[in-house]
């Protein structure tokens, strides 16, 4: 792939300061790196995207490329350039939208600003406040290398057959979960991906657990060709099929795990498929294959549907161990519910004497408030050890077209 993105003339041959490189070296990337990682877990438009890539690594790249630029003053290499465009050949080709990716990675800049001034002394900081206009050159030459990329990544990707029917799947999904009626252009494309739009369908998430991006991509064509209307969403597929539609034809696979519903109301079609991601996520998450049944997973759906007294729920838990020397009680506690609160089987699961782990459960109670005695406050912990397994997959699995830094 020969990339056609030059460097613009105003990345050549510029000199940092001295005193703003000599700010920036004091940084440690690790540190700025983990903020960042909290940080965009913050971001549903971050978490949401599904996507088997360790993220803190691909963090610390960007992060890593950002830095060199701002100590050397000299823009990336072709080869630094052509690892950009291959990362973000990736997200393409995992049915990220384009405008989702440019959103996301303006939003990294501005809270990579703010996590430098955070993590500064106060003399680094002084000095990146002196010079923000200085920094904020390099962070918008950045982008805009990233958005050209991004334009070129795109393109190609969209030359592949196989992605121009998912991308054609998922924008006759999206107008019949926006309830607009139905044009000339809807049918066309229907009939182009030989969906019949007046068989009654129901709307599905399937996994393949384990599976890449690549093959989630060939289950659906599979499903398109086999009448379904199928398109990925990272590392799991949504859409609709048939009343009746054939499932046994991919039921082979041990890796599959299907969620479906029966025929929603268009008007009810975006959250009833909205419930079967969350479903897929928990079922995945306890380790199921083939159907999944709501009636299995009944608590850890409620959560999912109340995402915001879940996130408290958690706080309330465990928010008293966020110190580093209190670590080893929050382990104790996710340890207490794991044995069912029997302290006998704890202390040999981790192992400590009995004694000790008496002494753990005296201070988790003074520091967290609660009574590990009390069926109530333990149903409190279980909900919040249960909510932590799960957050991040019923997050990711909740709207599976946005991007990540």
């Amino acid at each position: 792939m020969i990339l056609c993105v030059t460097p613009p003339p105003a990345e050549q041959g510029r000199e940092p300061h001295d005193d703003l490189r000599g700010a920036l070296e004091q940084l440690d990337v690790g540190a700025v790196v983990r903020r960042m990682g909290v940080r965009f877990g913050r971001l549903p438009a971050y978490t949401r995207f599904l996507w088997q890539v360790d993220r803190d690594a691909v963090v610390r790249w960007n992060v890593d490329l950002i830095l060199r630029w701002m100590i050397s003053g000299t823009a990336p290499s072709g080869s630094v350039r052509s690892e950009l465009y291959e990362l973000l050949r990736a997200r393409a080709a995992a049915g990220q939208r384009i405008e989702d990716s440019i959103l996301v990675y303006r939003r990294g800049v501005r809270l990579l600003w703010k996590t430098l001034l955070d993590l500064s002394d106060d003399a680094g900081r002084a000095v990146l406040s002196a010079q923000a206009d200085t920094v904020w050159e390099y962070l918008e030459e950045y982008l805009d290398l990233v958005v050209a990329l991004l334009a070129q990544a795109y393109g190609d990707q969209q030359d592949m057959p196989a992605t121009a029917g998912d991308r054609g799947a998922r924008a006759l999904f999206d107008r019949l979960c926006a309830h607009l009626p139905l044009t000339v252009e809807d049918r066309d494309r229907a009939a182009r991906l030989d969906f019949d739009l007046e068989l009654r369908s129901g709307p599905f998430v399937a996994k393949l657990i384990g599976a890449s991006v690549a093959e989630h991509a060939g289950l659906a064509g599979r499903l398109r060709a086999a009448g379904a209307l199928a398109f990925t969403e990272g590392v799991q597929v949504a859409g609709l099929a048939p009343v009746g539609f054939d499932w046994r034809t991919h039921a082979g696979d041990e890796r599959l795990l299907l969620a479906e519903d029966p025929p929603s109301p268009r008007a009810r079609l975006a959250a009833a498929t909205e419930g079967l991601r969350a479903l897929a996520a928990v079922a995945a998450a306890a380790g199921r294959r083939g159907r999944a049944r709501i009636d299995d997973h009944l608590p850890e759906l409620l959560l999912a549907d109340s995402r915001d007294i879940a996130d408290r729920i958690v706080r309330r838990v465990f928010a008293p161990f966020e110190h580093g020397d209190a670590a080893d009680l929050a382990d104790t506690l996710r340890c207490l519910a794991a044995n069912g609160f029997n302290s006998t089987a704890t202390a040999a699961a981790l192992p400590v004497h009995r004694n000790t782990l008496l002494y753990r459960i005296n201070r988790i109670e003074k520091l967290t408030g609660l009574s590990l005695g009390d069926q109530r406050d333990r149903a409190l912990v279980l909900l919040a050890v249960s909510w932590e397994k799960l957050a991040a997959g019923v997050r990711a699995a909740g709207a599976a077209t946005t991007s990540e830094f």
